[in-house]
């Protein structure tokens, strides 16, 4: 048994339908959007991308906490998901600023493959041998 019994909508477009389809569109994200493992959800991926591919527990439940509140410090509007927070969270913590962890060999960021065999080949001066198509008008 079913908790939500499944309701099946026409492929006929009526004003009906159409207005059923959005409200369970809004339904579905508003579902995602609110779930309580979206916030550091998005908070870790964002803080991989924009300072440290290896953050720790406390910086993530920081950077969610904001996202949740929707204040940091003096930054953001109160609503739930505010992006000025988040942001501030991020660039303001202790973890991303702290002068002494540019030092350790387990913090920072790691470089994507691609851009590791880039600067190895630029640093040995690579030139290819591979002609390259030109393309005609």
């Amino acid at each position: 048994s079913f908790r939500n019994m499944p309701q099946f909508m026409s492929f006929i477009p009526s004003e009906e339908t159409v207005r059923d389809a959005q409200y369970e569109t809004d339904a579905v994200l508003d579902h995602y959007f609110y779930h309580d493992n979206t916030a550091p959800f998005i908070a870790l991926r964002l803080i991989q991308r924009l300072v440290s591919s290896n953050p720790t527990p406390r910086f993530i439940e920081s950077v969610a906490t904001a996202f949740r509140t929707g204040t940091y410090l003096s930054f953001g509007t109160g609503q739930y998901g505010d992006l000025a927070s988040t942001v501030a969270a991020i660039f303001l913590d202790q973890e991303a600023r702290n002068v002494l962890l540019d030092d350790d060999t387990s913090s920072g960021m790691l470089r994507e493959p691609i851009l590791k065999v880039t600067g190895l080949l630029r640093s040995m001066h690579f030139i290819s041998n591979q002609r390259v198509p030109e393309i005609q008008d």
